[in-house]
Formats: structure tokens, sequence, C-alpha cells
């Protein structure tokens, strides 16, 4: 018997973590499911690999995670009895700035406002009343704007209101829908470098701080501030655990196995056509790959409601991306701003260049005139100081990202194989310059353009790790587009479970969790997850 007869109840696209998870709580449910994955491995974003040196490990694309202890999936499938330890850095992140000074934050909310009234008692006061207020709300919001299908921002506004949240609060009111991040800041705070590191976290998330609107989950970001958690082993040991969660309930995966094509009979998704043969779906196809790809490559046009193909035409993708430099060093960094405040040697992600508001919006400017920013700003990240095992004794990994265009304005995207080396020596120079001792510490190093990352996790259009852009347009119920934001498609049986969908990309499992609500829904079943 071939390993596709009989087929399957439901065949899931792609095994990241949001398709590999929707098949983990259908196979608990007692369904037979399959997931293909053209790549040799499961996690798509999560991958770890040896690029630079053996035994330096290092996370490609998904290195932070910030809804541990947040996301109801953890709870569900038990994923932390399956192989996976996080470690929530004591320092989280940091910015240096070039008079030498720092600002730090930390795990302890006390110390974030010790390093922020370094610089403004008022502004580290306004931080722990924003801080206060909105842990008092995060089960809520993580509920009600991630962890459920998405509402209309009118909607937002009146729930602010039904839970008498509007009237008395300081930050949570109905003008964050018209306001920007830099507005909301602007608005609350004075000192230019609190602003900037405020911004840099939401920048990290792809909130670009100038863009109308964006304000409105501002709050949320900023209560996740000292929440970022460190996969320890890499972030691949968190796709282990998907698959073994799903493979002890049942499921199957099947990598190395690329879906050409969904089979529609009658107006409904009955399979997929694979090299290995067709492999047929009783209930449901769930798709993990991006809009576009769902219905411009595997969906055949004739099936394709003309509305539907011109909205997702319409789709668009982040216009600031990111370059990628993976190290392997013989040591931690060590920066001059220590001299400032020590607890920077101890900062887990960094901001090195983002001393203002004003820089973000230079910076993302020239991105998308397609060049190349000047001086180069970086996020970096140093992950052995929280995970000693992913480097050698003594030895250590280092990331650093800065925001780039896809396409230059100079040769296109593929200009990049070009430049890509001396680009990728010149931030290793900007962070080298934060330092006292990187320069003695560098061993090698490997890159990542945007057009490699796209090349490589084809659900990343154009670069994009947020599978689709962020901003007002494209957010809550017009993501990816307004007839298809309720996981549901036209075609009957065929499910949107990616992070095309609401809320967006990154670890948050939301897209696959609520399209499995709605399947629940769709076929009666019983949501056991619901009553853990």
């Amino acid at each position: 018997m071939g390993m596709f007869d009989g087929g399957f109840d439901a065949v899931v696209i792609g095994a990241g973590h949001n398709g590999m998870a929707l098949a983990a709580y259908l196979a608990k449910s007692g369904w037979s499911v399959a997931v293909l994955e053209r790549r040799t491995e499961e996690g798509g974003g999560l991958c770890t690999e040896e690029v630079t040196e053996p035994n330096f490990l290092h996370n490609l694309h998904s290195n932070y995670h910030s809804l541990v202890g947040l996301c109801p999936v953890y709870d569900d499938l038990q994923i932390l009895d399956h192989g996976v330890e996080y470690v929530r850095p004591e320092v989280q992140m940091g910015s240096v700035f070039s008079d030498g000074t720092a600002i730090t934050v930390h795990a302890d909310m006390r110390k974030t406002w010790e390093s922020f009234a370094r610089f403004s008692r008022k502004d580290a006061d306004t931080w722990m009343r924003l801080w206060e207020e909105v842990s008092g709300y995060m089960d809520l919001m993580v509920r009600t704007l991630m962890y459920a299908p998405p509402i209309r921002l009118n909607d937002i506004t009146r729930a602010l209101a039904a839970w008498g949240i509007d009237e008395k609060s300081e930050f949570l009111t109905a003008r964050l829908r018209t306001m920007s991040v830099a507005d909301f800041l602007n608005r609350h705070f004075e000192n230019d470098r609190i602003k900037a590191t405020l911004a840099f976290h939401a920048a990290i998330c792809a909130y670009q701080p100038h863009v109308k609107g964006l304000a409105v989950t501002l709050p949320l970001l900023l209560g996740k501030i000292a929440n970022w958690h460190l996969c320890k082993g890499g972030s691949h040991r968190l796709a282990h655990a998907l698959m073994r969660v799903l493979v002890r309930a049942g499921g199957r995966v099947f990598p190395q196995v690329p879906v050409e094509e969904i089979l529609v009979e009658d107006g409904r998704a009955v399979g997929v056509r694979t090299p290995d043969g067709v492999v047929r779906a009783h209930k449901l196809v769930a798709s993990s790959v991006d809009v576009n790809q769902t219905f411009e490559k595997l969906v055949p046009a004739r099936f394709v409601p003309a509305k539907t193909a011109e909205a997702v035409r319409r789709v668009k993708y982040q216009d600031a991306t990111l370059f990628n430099v993976h190290l392997s060093l013989g040591g931690v960094p060590r920066y001059r701003a220590a001299a400032f405040d020590p607890d920077i040697d101890r900062a887990w992600i960094l901001n090195i260049g983002f001393e203002s508001l004003a820089d973000f919006d230079a910076e993302l400017a020239a991105v998308r005139l397609g060049v190349l920013p000047h001086p180069p700003r970086l996020n970096v990240a140093v992950n052995s100081l929280y995970d000693p095992t992913d480097a050698p004794p003594g030895m250590a990994t280092g990331l650093i990202r800065a925001f780039a265009p896809y396409s230059l304005a100079d040769g296109g995207a593929r200009a990049w194989d070009h430049i890509k080396h001396a680009h990728g020596r010149r931030l290793c120079e900007r962070w080298s310059a934060a330092c006292e001792n990187l320069d003695g510490l560098l061993r090698k190093c490997a890159v990542e353009t945007p057009h490699d990352i796209s090349q490589k996790i084809i659900n990343y259009r154009f670069g994009d790790w947020m599978v689709g852009r962020i901003h007002p347009d494209q957010l809550l119920d017009h993501r990816p587009t307004d007839e298809l934001s309720q996981y549901r498609t036209p075609i009957r049986g065929l499910y949107l479970c990616g992070a095309s969908q609401h809320p967006h990309g990154y670890i948050t499992f939301a897209p696959g969790y609520n399209c499995l609500g709605v399947i629940a829904d769709d076929f009666g079943l019983e949501k056991w997850w619901a009553a853990v």
C-alpha cells in the first residue's frame, strides 16, 4: 500500500509552526492528518544551522520568541514537555548611544525604571504607569487581539468602552486608532533616547514608527517588552518538539513533498497533487503558505473567483526587510558604554544607531528608495550570553540584522550578490565601533541578503519575515484581504492557517490556532483545548 493510499481527513500544506500546530490539534482530536513540506526539515523559519563553523548554532530566521507563557498552544500541546527549554534573559535588550551612554531593559522592571530615570525621571515614572496598566490587561488583550479571529478596528474601540478601560485609562484609548507609534511616544514621553529604545522594540516587530494607525496595538507590544525568550539549543528545537507532538498523536509529516496543485472538485478542495502522487483530503485542505502562492500557484485559476484573485493581487509586503550577518566569535563582546551602564554587556538584544525617532524615519526612507542607509543602524543579538550550548566552550555566536531593501535601486534584487560581503563587513565594523574587543573576537561570518532569504524560505516573499505588510490596510479583518480574513476561503474545504493571516508572522502560533477554531465550528469538533 502506498504512503498516500486511502488519503487523510486533513492535508496541511507546509510544516512551519502554524501548520504543524494546527495538524497536531486535529490529530489529537482523532483526525488522520498529513503535513506536506517541500524542504527536508520541518519548522519553516524555525531553522538552526551551522553556517559559519561546526558546533556554532545560528538561528537563521526566528530568534526571538516573545509569547512564551502567553500563547495557549504551549500548554495545550504540552510543548515544553517535548524537549524545548526556554531562557528569559535578565537583561532583555539595550541601546548604546554615540556619546557613550546606554539604556537597558530588564526582566526586573524596577531595574528598567532605574535605567530610564538616568535619562528622565518623568519618563521613567510614565513608563511604570504604562507597564502596570498594560500588564493588568495583558491576558485580555492577547486573547482578544491575537488568539481569536480578527475583529474590526471599530469593535476594538467598543470593546475598550465595554471593558471600562477607555474611560479610566491613561494609555488605552480610542485615540490609538489614529496615531502612529511615534505619535504615541511623543505624546507620553519627552526623552529622545527612551523614545528610540521603545520604538526599536516596535520596529523589531515590523511596526514602523511613523505609519498612522499602528499605535492601536502598541500597548500590546510594549506589554511584551520584557517577555523575549531564547530557545536553548536553537529555535529548531521548537520545530522538533512540534513534530514529536504531532507524530505521537498519530499525524504524519512528509518532507521533500512539495505541493504542486490543490485539487478542486464541485467547488470543494478534495486533496493535493505532488510529484509523488495525489493525496486525497476527506474533510479539508489547510494551506500555511502565503496567500499569493496559495491562490496564484496552487489553486487552478478557473476555481478562483475574480474578486478573490484581484484582492490577492493587491496584497502588499513589507517595504523594508532584513539583511542578516551570522558570526562565530572567540568570546562575548564588551561595550564602551559599559562604563556608563555595566548591564549593557549582558543585554541579549541591542540597538546600535537608533538614537531618536527621526533616525527611524531616515533609515526607512532610504530603504524605500532601494538605498543602503548610511551609517548603518543595527539590531544585534548574542545568544551565547544566555545559551552557552550554542557555541563551543569559551566561544559565542553573534547575529546582526539591519533594515534593507529587497530590491536595490542600482541593479535590483540580484545585485545583492555583488555587494553582500562588503555590506556584511560594513555592518561588522559598525558593531565593532561600539565595542572594546570585537575586532579580536571575529572568526567567520555568513551573510543572508533579502533575496537569499526569499529563495530559501519562499513564504518570506520579498524577504518579508512578517508575510504581509504591517499596515492598517492589512491588519485585523483586512489581513490578508477582507474576504479571506476569517481563515475560510470561497473554495469549500480550503482553509488558510499561515502567517499571511491575522495577526501576522513571528512565532505566535495564532494563525494556526485561530484557523483551528474556525474548523472546529465548521465540523462540529469538540474544543477540548478551550477547557484546558
